[in-house]
């Protein structure tokens, strides 16, 4: 769960995009190269993380709502909605976590666009 939650933490501010802009702009071969050689890996071990949190939250949530002895007292129900708002919670940072990752990824297919057309033909 530490690992997760090391990789969601560093999925909501997403990879730097600093490097690859820069490699763009200077034409860096290398530098693409190598991101080129590392997003793959970079994105599976992020899809990992994602399927594990979003079945950690749905189990979860299936546990807090199938529970036959649930405490029908004030106290019983403020301790479920409290339970139920955390999951809300944690739901959220996994979608924010997800939005930052769809948002690298267009950047990085747009960026490789720009570097094929602009740098791959000695064109920059």
């Amino acid at each position: 769960m530490i690992a997760l939650a090391v990789l969601l933490a560093a999925a909501f501010t997403g990879p730097d995009a600093v490097p690859a802009l820069e490699a763009v702009k200077s034409c860096d071969r290398g530098a693409m190269a190598d991101m080129t050689k590392a997003e793959p890996h970079r994105r599976s071990q992020f899809a990992a993380a994602a399927y594990a949190e979003q079945q950690a939250i749905a189990r979860e949530r299936a546990a807090l709502l199938t529970r036959p002895t649930a405490d029908p007292t004030p106290a019983g129900q403020a301790s479920l909605a409290l339970a139920l708002g955390a999951l809300d919670a944690r739901q959220k940072q996994l979608d924010d976590a997800r939005a930052v990752e769809s948002s690298w990824r267009t950047l990085v297919d747009e960026l490789r666009a720009d570097f094929l057309a602009n740098c791959a033909q000695g064109k920059r």
